[in-house]
């Protein structure tokens, strides 16, 4: 069943992740998930099965130091490599290896930067950003993510995410959409607003876009 996920370890860098992989590979578009800094791979146990229904496999990722995965998730300190963007990676490539030939990356929060910094370096179908960036990050940077970008996030961002979050979509290159719902809910939260139901709906069709 698509709803009970299959542990799946993923090799990055010397550490071992420990990912939920919802619904079945090989298939041609296939999905990395990456948790904010307050929660883990369990905060999509109830959306990953809405990729799996559309016939996205969804890997949501422990990133390191989390429920069961090696390591520690490092503070960014800039110019040097960051461990959630090689996690991502490092996922997204056993996706490949598995049979995907296009992957999307979805990330909240923290995740939301990693994602952003893995599609800068990896060529990817499309990017989905809940809540982030959460700190400014150079438009330069911004210019370079690569695939589709949603970037969804609330009106009035609780983190003071909102600001940095319309910056950063203003130096993305096409082709780029932005939501905006009314609120202040962060990250995972936003799952459980009025508008939650949204959010999520949001978030699968474009990622199940042109399939």
């Amino acid at each position: 069943s698509p709803d009970v996920p299959l542990t799946v370890p993923v090799r990055s860098d010397g550490e071992l992740l420990q990912c939920d992989l919802f619904g079945t590979l090989p298939a041609r578009r296939a999905a990395v998930l990456c948790h904010g800094q307050n929660w883990d791979a369990l905060g999509w146990r109830d959306i990953a099965p809405r990729f799996a229904d559309r016939g996205i496999p969804a890997l949501a990722v422990n990133l390191r130091g989390y429920d069961g995965s090696t390591g520690r998730t490092a503070e960014h300190v800039p110019g040097r490599p960051w461990s959630p963007v090689i996690d991502v990676r490092a996922a997204a490539a056993l996706l490949r290896q598995r049979g995907a030939t296009e992957i999307a990356l979805v990330g909240a929060s923290l995740g939301g930067h990693a994602v952003l910094g893995a599609a800068v370096e990896e060529e990817v179908e499309c990017v989905v950003v809940l809540s982030a960036p959460v700190a400014p990050i150079p438009d330069e940077l911004s210019a370079r993510v690569r695939g589709r970008k949603l970037y969804v996030c609330a009106s009035d961002d609780a983190s003071g995410a909102t600001a940095n979050v319309l910056a950063s979509f203003r130096a993305l290159a096409d082709p780029k959409t932005l939501v905006l719902f009314g609120g202040k809910e962060h990250s995972r939260g936003m799952f459980f607003a009025p508008y939650g139901p949204d959010v999520v709906a949001t978030m699968v069709d474009f990622v199940a876009k042109g399939l």
